[in-house]
């Protein structure tokens, strides 16, 4: 029987231009490259995945201890963003599966450089579906916590403090992280030859 690795070898060497011995390369680094992103935005969703139902945790356990019902709502509303980013991440990636090795080496390159496309575009929204929920929920817990003890200095430093993060994490996500997506799609593009139209 005919190993899996060389047909698919075949499939991909009647799909391009490249020598033989030079399509070998290009698809053991497109397979390499696949892998390294899919190990990359696998351990990703797994931090946040857990971290949202430890924050969830968290403020559910809050909000059952909390004194005042301003406190407990805001509480509660915490830890239902924490189960919305846990279930949000997971049905994106449900849905982002990476391509299927049973087609075309130019399907497959292109089905390759649409889940960095995809990736841009998840980090580019969290400011909707992740930040501004949460900041909306902290300030709503410091407007409640002021409420019960009146302390405007407490309020102040906070509000500050939490628009700082939320500022910091806005960047981090759609600076640094856009760049490093869109520079190892740039770095697949340019290994793999694929056409510039995607570029």
């Amino acid at each position: 029987m005919t190993p899996p690795e060389d047909d698919l070898h075949r499939l991909w060497n009647l799909d391009t231009g490249h020598p033989v011995c030079s399509t070998a390369v290009l698809v053991g680094e497109i397979e390499q490259a696949a892998a390294r992103f899919d190990r990359t935005i696998r351990f990703r969703n797994l931090r946040e995945i857990s971290g949202g139902l430890l924050v969830s945790a968290i403020f559910l356990w809050l909000a059952l201890h909390d004194p005042t019902w301003p406190e407990r709502l805001a509480h509660l509303w915490l830890a239902c963003c924490g189960l919305w980013i846990a279930f949000y991440l997971r049905r994106f990636f449900a849905t982002s599966r990476p391509p299927l090795q049973d087609q075309a080496l130019s399907d497959y390159q292109r089905e390759l450089v649409g889940q960095y496309d995809r990736q841009v575009r998840l980090l580019k929204s969290a400011r909707y579906w992740y930040l501004l929920p949460f900041w909306a929920g902290l300030m709503g817990s410091a407007a409640a916590s002021w409420l019960r003890n009146r302390n405007g200095w407490q309020f102040v430093l906070v509000a500050i403090t939490v628009t700082a993060v939320n500022a910091i994490l806005w960047w981090l996500n759609e600076g640094p992280g856009v760049r490093y997506l869109e520079d190892s799609r740039r770095q697949l593009l340019a290994r793999t030859g694929i056409d510039t139209a995607l570029q």
